[in-house]
């Protein structure tokens, strides 16, 4: 099975990194990540932890992993112990202080290509007139396990989200994590 991964908005903190934080110390930086390395031009930003709107959890709700900006991950240090070696090949890991502590950010570089992805159901999705790519597709889970891809990104979605495969789930609930939602796609 294949998830796309969303954030737990209603038992987590949420990660907030301010856009000034970010252009003061990385002049060229975007907020569209669109699977683009950026560890060249990293310099460590500091953020913060938040309650979204609909948190409805306890005091101690800091995420072990959590999402940021078009699906980059953020990873605390236990986090980052478990996968950094399982998720290097998928991507890169940039250093980010949040309330004082460090944690990671996981910038996704695997786009799974168009062969391995079946669209022949897809329904393209419009919002106020805004193409936001394709709804309904499906992954080819075997080419995802024989490469040991555990998370990725899609063109049909304009790499906008992160998704996973039941490997990655499996091993995070494992670990007991707590952050993330895991979709069904």
């Amino acid at each position: 099975m294949i998830y796309k991964l969303g954030k737990d908005f209603e038992k987590t903190f949420s990660v907030l990194i301010d856009g000034e934080e970010l252009y003061s110390k990385m002049p060229t930086y975007s907020p569209r990540f669109l699977a683009t390395a950026r560890s060249a031009s990293w310099n460590m930003p500091e953020g913060s932890f938040y309650r979204s709107e609909n948190f409805m959890g306890a005091d101690d709700a800091s995420p072990n992993i959590s999402l940021f900006a078009t699906g980059v991950l953020v990873l605390d240090n236990a986090a980052h112990e478990q996968f950094s070696k399982k998720l290097t090949p998928a991507g890169e890991f940039l250093p980010v202080s949040i309330s004082g502590e460090n944690y990671y950010l996981f910038n996704v570089l695997c786009v799974v290509p168009d062969d391995a992805v079946n669209v022949s159901a897809a329904v393209e999705k419009i919002d106020s007139g805004v193409h936001l790519g394709q709804s309904n597709v499906s992954f080819d889970e075997q080419y995802l396990n024989e490469k040991g891809i555990l998370i990725f990104k899609t063109k049909t979605d304009k790499l906008i989200f992160s998704y996973c495969t039941q490997t990655f789930k499996d091993q995070y609930e494992s670990y007991g994590f707590k952050g993330i939602i895991f979709e069904p796609v």
